[in-house]
Order: C-alpha cells, then sequence, then structure tokens
C-alpha cells in the first residue's frame, strides 16, 4: 500500500476517533446540564453519575487522541466504550428531557382562557359575526368577564349590547326578536344545553377568546415534604385544552401528611349545591364554579369546607385515552354491565361486565365519564374517576416494563396537568420519595346528600336544575377526617 493510501487512511482514523470523543463530550455535558437542573437525584449520586462520565471521557481522550502509541486494541476498547457512553448518554437524555419538559410545562403559570359563543335562533338570516352589524347583542351580567367580552366583539364588529341577568331571559329575549344575538362562554352554553332545553332551538356562529383576569392563586409558604398540605384536583372534560376555563367534573380535596406517609382523598360530588364565592343570593353546582376559572373553584371549597387550600392541581380528562393507550391499556372492576353506546361525542362502543376487566383508552374514559347508568349518578362517577386515575399510576409505578415509554407518556401527560406548585416543591417531594421510599396509605372517602331540584346562580331563578345537598354526618365525617389527616403526629420510628 502506497504511503498516500496510507496517510489517507491514518487521517481517516484520526476523524473518526476524535468525532467520537467530540459526541461523547457533547452527551456528558447535555447529560449533565439535564440531572442537575431535574434536582430530583441527590447530590451525591448526581456527582457520582457525573464523575463517572467524566472518567470514563478522560480515558477515551487519552486513549484516541493523546498518546500517540496505544495500541490498536487499546484504541479499540476505547472507541467501543466512547460508542456505549454516547448511546447510553442518549438514552438517559430522552428520560432527563423529558422529566424536565414535563416539569416546565405543568408549573408554567399561564392565563386561563374564556371561549364565548356567539348565538342566533336557527331561523335567523344572520350566518356571520359581520351580519351583527348595529344589531342587539344580549351579554350575561353575572359573568365575571362580561365587560371584556362586550370589548372584544365591539373590536369586531359595532353592536348594541344589553345585559341581562341570567341565562333564561337571555334565551327568552332572542327567542322573542328582543335581541338578534346573545353571548355565552361556551362552557356554560354546553351545559345550558346538557342540562336544559331553553337554547335548543339555537346555533352558533362564532367563537372568540379572552384571556381570563383573576386575582391570583397565591403562594404556599408550606415545606410540602415536612408539613401537611391540602392540595385541590380540578378535573374536567374540556375539549378546548387545559387552559380553557371550563365545568369542574372532578373535584378531590387532596390531605396529605408526609411526616406519617398518609393520604386522604375526599370527593366533592360535582352537582354539591354551595355558594360561589363573591356572590350572594342563589346558590349554585361546584361544578359550575370552574366557569369562572379555578381559583373560583378553589376559593368555594375554601368556603364550604372552612379550609385553606394550599396548592391545585387541574387535570384534563380529555388526554387519559392517549395515557392509557401507551400503557396498552388498564383493568377497571366495574360492578354493574353496562353497553354504552356510540355518540356525536364518543364515536365508540364500550360494553362492561361485572368484575375486573382490561380495556383501552376509549373505554376508560367513558368508564370515567358515565353516570347515567348509575343510581348515584355522579358520586359513582367520582369514585369511577378516582378508580381510572388510580390504576394510571399503579401501572406506571407498579411495572419496569413502560420505562421504555415514559418519555412519550410524560410528553402526553405534560397536556393534561396544570399546577400551582412550584418546580421545587415537585422535586423535593421526588426526592423526598427516593430518599425514604414512603409506602403511602390511601383513604378515598366522598359527601354524600339528597337530590334536589333547585335554581342556580349561572343558569337563573326560572329554570332549576338537579343539585346535591350534602347530608349534615356526611360534611361532619369528611371535616374531621381532614382535621385528623391535618394534624396527626409523625410515626415513632422505634414502633
Amino acid at each position: 500500500m502506497d504511503k498516500k493510501k496510507l496517510y489517507i487512511k491514518s487521517l481517516a482514523w484520526i476523524v473518526i476517533k476524535t468525532l467520537f470523543v467530540l459526541a461523547q463530550l457533547v452527551v456528558f455535558v447535555l447529560l449533565s446540564i439535564s440531572l442537575i437542573r431535574m434536582g430530583v437525584l441527590t447530590g451525591w449520586l448526581v456527582a457520582l453519575i457525573i464523575g463517572v462520565l467524566g472518567l470514563l471521557l478522560l480515558f477515551n481522550i487519552v486513549g484516541l487522541l493523546v498518546r500517540q502509541k496505544t495500541s490498536l486494541a487499546m484504541q479499540i476498547i476505547c472507541t467501543v466504550v466512547s460508542a456505549i457512553c454516547i448511546a447510553g448518554g442518549i438514552f438517559a437524555l430522552r428520560y432527563t428531557d423529558a422529566f424536565n419538559g414535563f416539569l416546565n410545562k405543568i408549573t408554567e403559570q399561564k392565563p386561563e382562557m374564556k371561549a364565548y359563543s356567539v348565538i342566533v335562533m336557527n331561523d335567523s338570516e344572520i350566518d356571520g359575526l359581520a351580519q351583527l352589524e348595529r344589531k342587539y347583542v344580549g351579554f350575561l351580567k353575572i359573568d365575571n368577564m362580561v365587560v371584556e367580552a362586550e370589548q372584544h366583539l365591539q373590536n369586531i364588529v359595532e353592536v348594541n349590547t344589553e345585559l341581562y341577568d341570567d341565562v333564561s331571559t337571555m334565551a327568552d329575549v332572542l327567542s322573542k326578536n328582543i335581541v338578534n344575538a346573545i353571548v355565552l362562554e361556551t362552557d356554560r352554553l354546553e351545559m345550558v344545553k346538557e342540562e336544559s332545553d331553553i337554547l335548543d332551538d339555537t346555533r352558533v356562529i362564532g367563537i372568540f377568546e379572552i384571556e381570563l383576569i383573576g386575582e391570583g392563586l397565591g403562594v404556599s409558604e408550606k415545606k410540602l415534604t415536612e408539613e401537611p398540605f391540602i392540595l385541590y384536583i380540578s378535573g374536567s372534560d374540556s375539549r378546548d385544552g387545559i387552559k380553557a376555563t371550563a365545568r369542574t367534573d372532578v373535584n378531590i380535596v387532596t390531605v396529605v401528611n408526609p411526616k406519617q406517609g398518609k393520604i386522604l382523598l375526599l370527593s366533592i360530588p360535582r352537582d354539591t349545591y354551595v355558594q360561589l364565592r363573591g356572590t350572594t343570593g342563589l346558590r349554585d353546582k361546584l361544578s359550575h364554579s370552574g366557569l369562572y376559572g379555578i381559583n373560583m373553584s378553589k376559593t368555594t371549597i375554601e368556603d364550604f369546607l372552612g379550609i385553606k387550600i394550599d396548592h391545585t392541581l387541574k387535570v384534563s380528562f380529555e388526554t387519559v385515552v392517549e395515557v392509557v393507550d401507551e400503557l396498552d391499556g388498564i383493568d377497571i372492576y366495574s360492578d354493574k354491565v353496562m353497553h354504552l353506546k356510540a355518540t356525536k361525542k364518543e364515536k365508540k362502543i364500550c360494553n362492561y361486565v361485572i368484575g375486573m376487566q382490561h380495556v383501552d383508552g376509549d373505554c376508560a374514559l367513558r368508564f370515567a365519564r358515565e353516570r347515567k347508568s348509575y343510581n348515584r349518578g355522579d358520586r359513582r362517577r367520582g369514585e369511577n374517576q378516582q378508580q381510572v386515575l388510580t390504576r394510571i399510576i399503579n401501572k406506571l409505578s407498579g411495572s419496569k416494563d413502560y420505562l421504555l415509554k415514559l418519555p412519550s407518556i410524560l410528553e402526553i401527560a405534560a397536556d393534561s396537568f396544570e399546577t400551582s406548585l412550584s418546580r421545587n416543591d415537585i422535586t423535593a417531594f421526588i426526592q423526598m420519595q427516593l430518599d425514604k421510599t414512603i409506602q403511602w396509605e390511601i383513604e378515598s372517602i366522598g359527601l354524600d346528600g339528597d337530590g334536589l331540584m333547585e335554581p342556580t346562580y349561572s343558569v337563573g331563578p326560572d329554570e332549576p336544575l338537579y343539585v346535591m345537598v350534602p347530608f349534615e354526618d356526611s360534611m361532619q365525617n369528611a371535616l374531621d377526617k381532614i382535621n385528623e389527616y391535618l394534624t396527626i403526629e409523625e410515626t415513632n420510628e422505634n414502633d
């Protein structure tokens, strides 16, 4: 072989070795930064991982680039080690970056958005917002963003506006052509159509969104790894994303006592009849509080139970489908036979038998939503939703088979959660769990009560809706349990 070919071959080998070392260096730096940013692993463990990876990098730099007389066998070994470090580092980066991205997204404090629908009668000749020029449009006086909604529409088209006290009055003036159109929050419109027939003869000609202006959720100063705290979990079926205001279909007051390793889950039915914070007169369903933002739901529950909620967690059940499918389905328990037909919203037929059964994402979500098949209606739906969430958590934590899917699961789940917890709160809590491996004891209870037909603040005095008034003993039991979990002392480690 002539000198030129030998030179080219030698140069190519040098380039290959250099590329391997550079790639290993880049992966080492990125992984080190990602591990430090996570803040979950203890400092000594992070230092150990970075130290080992650093030594391997140094070993390969010396073996491949610095030493001129390294044997071919040693160079091959160094190249293989470098390749393993690169591949392993990239694999680890998928997890650390997915975890960091998940935490960043769910703790990002973006404003809630309110979607509004512009509504006309079915037989109206108006087909678009432009045709409302100088027409009369009705707005709901009790909407906490009515001024902003009115101004937003005026920026699109000049209209004459009228304010009305309740939805039933708005439906009446629209049907009598006193106004040409009315404007309602989109979720309130869906709620009215589900629970009443007063807007059945109408259609939507336009939708717009505005940013919800609120007083903020506040910041708790509690150390979550040391003090008992209360977390309010708000769940909705909103199709407009986690940032949209929507009815709260799930209301779970979670009391966490880290010293005892105990968690209390108190489920409050969506139809519970409560006084919304800052309102007088008519009470309302708890689910309707979500129309005014999560802070309204939080403060209303605080008034209702006489407690102070430290943090909130908002959950969208809409993405449960994708998460469950990523987990290859979950096992649920049903105590009755159900046949759920396909509808406009639910395209899949789901059948349930008595006992344990395996379901995919679509049927897991339908099981969590179903209430009409049960005598206890919404109270039973709350229990089913708790079961679905618990099954997902158990499957994630109980099997190593899904570790490879964890990055994609976290990516999906990031669009399903939003919390007032800070990133530091969450990482400190996870670090505590990793250090102490706490076996959490979880107790679930729920409020019970009488079902009645009563007028509501959000719809009006002329359209009674189904509500639930809690039994006194059920309320007292809930309050006693909350107080117990907030005050129980740390278990003596010598016991």
